[in-house]
């Protein structure tokens, strides 16, 4: 009887798991609450940490200009605070806190942002954001994936690209890669198409999103259920 007891709490507990499915966990995010202004005399910074989480973009590949300069290729533009927010990033209306990145200018066509973070204990990346652009603007993302930050591997058919004033929202899947449990975990955005010195496209409320690799331990209480299943079925 009390070996009866003690397989079925197995069986309880193994189940519970595979029932009860880890979900899709925030590694890193961004809102750009304080980027500078295109007004400002600060130019925008070639590396911008996440604002929660841990992680980094680096838009060192696009010039600011003398500092913001005319056109610059990387600067900031009044943003959304409504389209992918998540828990805790900035939903105040109105410049400047409600900003959002800008990447801009025809002479950044074939340029590239870089995320780099860790993805290790998560597997299946995801990546949201919302986006707007103009009619001159970017008309192709290309999106790539990395585990050492210099050899990159595209990603096909996901041209997230918007050049129209309405925010939409763009989700990557990179499900499937070489970056599940990656201890370094690198993306990289590539712009092109845009027509004018003025043309942009705007970047806003990105999140890092994975799921969570189970420990060693609850993958064996999986199967210990299972053998649990398994032996009352036998009885």
């Amino acid at each position: 009887m009390k070996r009866t007891t003690v397989i079925a709490a197995l069986v309880v507990l193994g189940l519970s798991w595979t029932l009860v499915a880890p979900a899709q966990t925030q590694i890193a995010a961004w809102d750009f609450y304080n980027l500078p202004a295109t007004t400002d005399t600060t130019e925008t910074p070639s590396l911008i940490p996440a604002n929660f989480g841990v992680g980094q973009i680096d838009i060192s590949a696009f010039g600011v200009g003398s500092p913001q300069g005319s056109n610059p290729e990387r600067t900031a533009f009044t943003g959304n605070a409504i389209v992918n927010a998540f828990p805790g990033s900035d939903t105040t209306a109105g410049a400047p806190t409600q900003m959002a990145l800008s990447l801009a200018n025809q002479s950044a066509n074939g340029k590239s942002l870089i995320f780099s973070f860790s993805m290790a204990g998560y597997s299946d990346l995801t990546l949201s954001f919302a986006t707007r652009g103009t009619a001159t603007g970017f008309d192709t993302h290309e999106w790539a994936w990395s585990t050492d930050g210099v050899n990159y591997t595209p990603l096909a058919d996901n041209n997230t690209a918007n050049k129209t004033a309405t925010w939409q929202l763009k989700t990557v899947d990179f499900a499937g890669t070489g970056l599940d449990n990656a201890a370094n975990a690198y993306v990289q955005l590539t712009f092109s198409g845009a027509t004018s010195a003025a043309g942009n496209n705007r970047l806003d409320n990105i999140q890092l999103s994975g799921m969570p690799i189970p420990e060693p331990s609850a993958l064996a209480l999986v199967l210990l259920g299972g053998l649990g299943l398994w032996g009352l079925r036998r009885r």
